[in-house]
């Protein structure tokens, strides 16, 4: 039987964009890494945002895995810096209207 740990990434800082963990965020991921350094993780993915990839990397290093990124793990929306809040709710409308286009596909880990 695989198992699978769904980690959200820790808490990040409030700015637009694509910005990193707080302090407390990557105290948070530390833990989370120490917790599933104990269970025996066989591989990690991470989409390729930053807050994403930094929490990964906290539970990556101590589990002696690499992070395997993958797009279609992405928010479906990040707002971009130069990216007008008009724009950006215009977009994130046409989200909600009809099936996600990041369907995931089934991942084959080699287990």
């Amino acid at each position: 039987m695989t198992i699978f740990y769904l980690v959200q990434h820790a808490e990040k800082e409030r700015q637009l964009g694509d910005p990193g963990l707080t302090v407390l965020g990557r105290q948070h991921a530390a833990r989370t890494a120490k917790w599933l350094q104990h269970v025996g993780i066989g591989a990690a993915f991470s989409s390729p945002l930053r807050r994403a990839r930094e929490t990964a990397q906290f539970i990556t290093v101590a589990s002696g895995l690499q992070v395997q990124e993958d797009a279609r793990l992405q928010e479906r929306m990040n707002w971009a810096d130069d990216q007008p809040i008009e724009e950006f709710l215009a977009d994130w409308a046409a989200t909600v209207e009809g099936p996600s286009p990041r369907i995931l596909d089934t991942v084959d880990t080699g287990s």
